[in-house]
């Protein structure tokens, strides 16, 4: 028992009071233990820890959500067929029409020269239409085995312009089979693109479509280089372009009943191209 003096004295506490609280001392102490660590892990003895909570999936890294970035060489095909694909052809209420390239334009293979696929599409179209063709020439190369007769298409565009009687509103540029022979992609490039910006210089407001190289197989795979030169100059030029090779106009199946020399359609090979050539020209001019 404890007992109190009076006056603000101290109390005194006896050796059994001592004991007494110094076990209560040590009671609370180890209570006070016990309730830290059930607020400090308050599963139950033997469950095991939680988990750490898993990332969201819809809340990926930077690293898992970003899209590898594509090479230049990869997607430089694509993205000049995209850019050609979106151009379209604007018909004039009076369309005067020019189509000038090699010797498919030419009609060189069909039975007659009214017969090659550019006669075939001038007749379906029913314009005024102007046909320039002359067989081994294209963009880049002038003609003849040495690249030596300097009728490229500018230099043959330059000539017709000085007619004042012929002012053509919409141009068809087809080739790039005879530009093969250069093997240098960035000089046909830039000869395509430059061949119809001068186009535009001569007649301004003309309307130009490219017609990229084809021929039958096998030799339409040895044009694929050219057809890629040729179809980025157009898209740098901002002019629409026609895939023939990327299309697959002529395959291993239908070559044999299209091909007049190893080189040039026969005259159902210029059938069939005026006919793929009108099908892309209506989706060019809806």
């Amino acid at each position: 028992m404890c007992r109190v003096t009076r006056n603000g004295g101290r109390p005194r506490l006896t050796r059994q009071e001592w004991l007494k609280y110094g076990a209560l001392f040590v009671l609370a102490v180890a209570a006070f233990g016990v309730a830290a660590l059930a607020l400090t892990n308050p599963r139950g003895a033997g469950e095991p820890a939680s988990p750490l909570p898993a990332r969201s999936a819809a809340a990926p890294t930077a690293a898992a959500s970003a899209a590898p970035t594509p090479t230049p060489a990869a997607t430089a095909s694509g993205t000049a067929t995209a850019a050609a694909s979106r151009l379209r052809i604007e018909l004039p209420a009076k369309p005067v029409f020019l189509i000038l390239g090699d010797s498919y334009t030419a009609g060189t293979g069909a039975d007659r020269e009214d017969q090659g696929w550019a006669y075939v599409v001038a007749r379906a179209l029913g314009y005024p239409t102007n046909i320039d063709g002359v067989g081994g020439t294209g963009f880049a190369w002038g003609g003849g085995p040495q690249d030596d007769r300097g009728l490229e298409y500018e230099v043959r565009l330059r000539e017709i312009s000085r007619n004042p009687r012929f002012v053509p509103n919409v141009l068809i540029l087809q080739g790039g089979q005879n530009d093969s022979e250069l093997n240098n992609p960035d000089e046909l490039k830039t000869a395509t693109a430059q061949t119809i910006d001068a186009a535009r210089r001569f007649w301004p407001g003309v309307q130009v479509l490219v017609l990229g190289p084809s021929a039958p197989q096998p030799l339409a795979e040895e044009l694929r280089g050219a057809n890629t030169a040729v179809r980025a100059g157009a898209a740098a030029a901002n002019a629409p372009f026609i895939d023939a090779y990327e299309a697959g106009w002529f395959t291993r199946a239908n070559s044999p009943g299209f091909d007049a020399d190893g080189a040039h359609p026969n005259t159902a090979g210029h059938a069939y191209l005026a006919d793929k050539f009108l099908a892309a020209w209506a989706a060019l001019t809806k």
